[in-house]
């Protein structure tokens, strides 16, 4: 008997593994992850935490100016609330004055409301106004309205009611 002795061929050599080479490139990478990262993320964390509606003790000028605006806005406001107030007592004083003259032209057309508690007296007893006076003198001197508004200070309605006024007479 024979016996045969049969060599299994060497498997070709391998190359070997860079398992150095990959530990390198992770060592690398831990390194800077350490060196820049981790300061960063220390950093943040010892930072003051800021709550809402504070700006921090870096933004000291900024919240100053943010007060000085606040206040110049609130002036501004005060100042044109004020404003408005005066328009509308002006306003109510104007609403009052146009009653009493719609009243005094109903009077005058003989429309006057048989309520009206106050009797006024009759046109003719009236005294004359110096304005309206001066109002028709310059209509009588062929004056355009317009020329007797810059004459006489008064607005383009007033002086066509005066006017209108004198043809009811």
């Amino acid at each position: 008997m024979h016996v045969a002795i049969v060599q299994q061929p060497e498997p070709p050599p391998q190359s070997p593994k860079p398992i150095g080479g990959v530990y390198w490139l992770f060592l690398v990478i831990a390194a800077l992850f350490v060196a820049v990262v981790l300061p960063r993320l220390r950093k943040r964390r010892d930072e003051p935490r800021e709550t809402l509606g504070s700006f921090g003790p870096a933004t000291g000028g900024a919240r100053e100016e943010l007060e000085r605006l606040l206040t110049e806005i609130q002036d501004l406001s005060r100042e044109h609330i004020a404003r408005l107030d005066t328009k509308i007592r002006m306003l109510n004083q104007l609403l009052l004055e146009c009653d009493q003259k719609k009243r005094e032209l109903e009077e005058l057309l003989g429309k006057a409301p048989a309520a009206d508690p106050s009797p006024k007296p009759a046109p003719a007893a009236r005294a004359t106004n110096p304005l309206h006076d001066q109002v028709y003198s310059l209509q009588d001197s062929g004056k355009e309205v317009l020329d007797i508004c810059a004459a006489t200070g008064l607005e383009k309605g007033e002086v066509e009611l005066i006017l209108g006024l004198r043809k009811m007479h």
